[in-house]
């Protein structure tokens, strides 16, 4: 009996014992339904519809961005010359093009509804879509300096999510906006922005960076983020992390990362498996349970998945998350004389201040910087910092002048991937479930579970960082570099997009 023979007729066997026993109305074993999703997944495959699918490859470009609609019938994809397409998820038939969606290529694809989908593309817009009615966009939102790469939506406020090159994240109130009036909210910015994702209960958002690391912002509140973090910035306190350097304008922001603080609470990911540069793409789990990300290194030789827990930890956790840098006791009446001495290197961190951060230092109600402080050139004088400005703060927290908060370990996952396709964002998924991952692979995907049994991760969270289990290794499927993949939230479904233009879809076959 041949290999593939044997698969089949064990397969069968366990197919009948299965439906026997629920005949007889015994009573599922222990690990029953994993032994189901382990069969179910471990038997995923492309496989070909009836009607051939139509190819634009010439006019349509990559396809960037794949998703379902929220009942899972209908897949929209983003593609690179300014098209969407959308597909029957039934039948794989393409049943719409819009062409010149937008006037550059398109990035990805949000459903708001069954019926509503945004777009967000390199033009600096973001489009709103009607499923029903595709000759037009029902509208256009302006906002944006540079490429719009993804889109998230908190449905029970109806706010939309952009973020883009131009490090913005912005906050678009869907329920009181008209043409040509849309409210929103500029609730973040930062430079060097990859991706922002909400987890799906919207209590927390994740950003990934160009510098190797995620910020992840607990106890979601939109209404207070733009104040709570007016004047922080996440590069200058990761400097000083690196650095093993204080500087005041970073400690003097200690208090946003402390573990009793009711909303807007900050903290970083940084332990990755390689020398981590660009993490590049992020998903969330549908749990929110952990961080689904991929990072390359700095030659872009490298490229790796990493799975990141991201739920709250207990108090404890964070009691010891903190190093103190020592410096020489200065006696009180030497202290008049030591603020204007400059003690150590502060160019370096006031280098990063530019005259927009100055101006935003002295609207903080926080700081109270007084009009006489000044800069030149863009680079305040590191000669005159201390005098009054962060003194006065330290005064009231002396714990936060020489102390760092450090990054708790959270990488619970990780595998290497190929180095192909550089310079393109590979986006990887979730099943609905959460118990698989798929990531784009060269020419194919990969599927990836936590654990041999494909149990869900909440049941076999490691002691220490291990490698993914691989499942299934499909190769050579498309005609160029996979660059996207996508789970149907409904069904055993899923697709996968290339640089080729070319779309395969893939379900057990059993």
């Amino acid at each position: 009996m041949s290999r593939k023979s044997y698969k089949y007729f064990s397969s069968n066997i366990i197919n009948y014992k299965m439906l026997r026993n629920r005949e007889l109305g015994l009573k599922p074993t222990l690990g029953y339904s994993d032994d189901i999703y382990r069969k179910v997944y471990s038997n995923i495959d492309a496989y070909l519809s009836n009607i051939p699918m139509q190819r634009f490859t010439a006019d349509q470009g990559a396809i960037f961005n794949l998703e379902f609609s929220l009942d899972g019938k209908l897949l929209v994809a983003a593609c690179e010359e300014r098209s969407v397409l959308l597909f029957d998820a039934s039948d794989q038939r393409q049943i719409k093009k819009v062409s010149e969606a937008h006037c550059s290529c398109v990035n990805c694809v949000r459903f708001l509804d069954d019926h509503t989908f945004a777009t967000c593309s390199d033009d600096n817009t973001v489009k709103l879509w009607d499923t029903r009615k595709l000759k037009s966009e029902l509208r256009t939102y302006r906002g944006h300096a540079n490429w719009v790469k993804n889109i998230e939506y908190l449905e029970k406020d109806q706010i939309m999510i952009t973020s883009a090159f131009d490090g913005n994240v912005y906050a678009w109130d869907l329920k009181n906006c008209s043409e040509g009036n849309t409210i929103y909210n500029n609730v973040f910015v930062m430079n060097g922005l990859m991706r922002t994702k909400l987890t799906p209960d919207g209590t927390k958002m994740i950003i990934c960076t160009t510098s190797g690391y995620i910020i992840i912002i607990h106890d979601l509140n939109l209404a207070t983020l733009s104040n709570d973090l007016k004047s922080f910035r996440p590069h200058l306190y990761r400097l000083m992390q690196l650095s093993d350097q204080t500087f005041p304008s970073a400690t003097i922001y200690n208090h946003l990362f402390k573990q009793g603080r009711k909303s807007n609470r900050l903290e970083f990911i940084d332990d990755f498996p390689n020398e981590a540069e660009v993490i590049s793409s992020l998903q969330i789990h549908p749990m929110g349970w952990c961080a689904l990300s991929r990072s390359i290194t700095s030659d872009e030789n490298e490229e790796w998945t990493s799975v990141h827990d991201i739920q709250t930890r207990s108090a404890s956790d964070y009691e010891d998350a903190y190093r103190y840098i020592h410096e020489p006791a200065i006696e009180e009446d030497e202290e008049e004389l030591s603020e204007n001495v400059n003690r150590r290197p502060t160019d370096i961190w006031m280098g990063f201040l530019t005259n927009d951060d100055l101006n935003a230092y002295r609207n903080s109600p926080l700081l109270n910087i007084p009009d006489n402080f000044h800069s030149t050139m863009g680079v305040i004088n590191s000669g005159i910092i201390g005098q009054d400005i962060f003194k006065r703060h330290f005064r009231n927290r002396p714990e936060d002048r020489n102390r760092i908060i450090l990054n708790l370990p959270r990488l619970t996952h990780f595998i290497k991937e190929k180095s192909v396709g550089k310079g393109y964002i590979k986006e990887l998924c979730f099943s609905s479930d959460g118990r698989i991952i798929c990531s784009p692979y060269d020419t194919g995907i990969r599927l990836f579970g936590f654990n041999e049994q494909m149990q869900e991760l909440c049941y076999c969270v490691p002691n220490q960082p291990r490698e993914l289990y691989t499942i299934s290794e499909m190769n050579n499927y498309h005609p160029d570099v996979v660059v996207s993949c996508k789970f149907n939230p409904r069904h055993y479904q899923l697709v996968s997009g290339c640089l080729g233009g070319e779309i395969v879809w893939y379900k057990p076959i059993l």
